[in-house]
């Protein structure tokens, strides 16, 4: 799932850096610039995630009432 992410990622990272003066973006480096984009791939990842999880919980819930009602018809 996490490639589905990078792109996003690297967008972000590349806007971060073109409001970088020239000697800011020498003094990151490009090591920096790629854990930046990794850290906010799992970022976004994470809270993907996160939200699937509390669907899947909605979704059981609702499941459970539906089964508690068809019992009472």
């Amino acid at each position: 799932m996490t490639h589905k992410h990078l792109p996003h990622a690297e967008r972000i990272v590349q806007a971060f850096r073109d409001k970088l003066s020239n000697s800011g973006r020498q003094h990151v480096g490009e090591k920096h610039f790629d854990e930046l984009t990794l850290l906010i791939e799992s970022a976004i990842s994470t809270s993907v995630l996160e939200e699937m999880e509390r669907a899947a919980d909605k979704i059981a819930c609702l499941a459970v009432e539906l089964r508690k009602g068809a019992e009472h018809l």
